[in-house]
């Protein structure tokens, strides 16, 4: 396990929700997973584990409603809005 990296926090501790609004989905992410990756370190003061728990939360919900968005985008292309047709998703056939 790592130390505390103050400078890495610090980067991470000045993101704004407006900044996180404008963020696209791959680097909210990677934010997302600094954020994980700071919370793990160890030596990381209360305080600045509280602030990076509430930007990790906002960076989760940014991507959540970005995948919920695209989720309901994809099921208007299979059907329609009154009649959507879910299709399940098979790696087998549709994937790699």
């Amino acid at each position: 396990m790592s130390y505390f990296n103050e400078e890495a926090v610090k980067m991470l501790l000045k993101l704004t929700d407006k900044k996180i609004e404008k963020m696209s989905y791959e680097d909210s992410m990677e934010k997302l997973e600094l954020v994980v990756e700071a919370l793990e370190q160890e030596g990381t003061p209360l305080d600045v584990g509280l602030k990076l728990y509430e930007l990790g939360t906002a960076l989760s919900k940014k991507c959540g409603n970005v995948l919920d968005s695209t989720e309901e985008k994809m099921v208007q292309l299979l059907g329609t809005s009154q009649n959507p047709v879910e299709t399940p998703f098979d790696p087998e056939s549709d994937g790699r």
